[in-house]
């Protein structure tokens, strides 16, 4: 299972400041929309992920507290989990993963 986050922020105050450490966190991409220049809902972003990680679409599953930006996900082919309760979110994930993830 390979796993990205791909987030909205704006550019870090400096050209010191770090960049956030997803590999830290159990990423394996981290794709951030100061960094390479598109934002969601651009469905460009997401075909960068989707190639920085090497797969398809409809083996993906997105997840974000925003439709707006679920829509060009499952427009590409990507499951979508809309995140409004973090539980009821893993849950879902879990059904669609058919793994328990707690």
């Amino acid at each position: 299972m390979r796993t990205a986050a791909l987030t909205n922020n704006w550019p870090r105050a400096g050209a010191d400041a770090p960049a956030p450490d997803g590999h830290g966190l159990g990423f394996e991409v981290v794709v951030e929309s100061a960094v390479v220049g598109l934002r969601k809902p651009d469905p460009r972003i997401y075909e960068l992920v989707l190639t920085q990680l090497a797969v398809e679409a409809t083996a993906t599953v997105f997840l974000d507290d925003l439709g707006i930006n679920l829509k060009p996900a499952r427009a590409l082919g990507m499951t979508t989990i809309k995140v409004t309760d973090p539980d009821d979110a893993i849950a879902e994930l879990s059904a669609v993963l058919g793994l328990e993830l707690r």
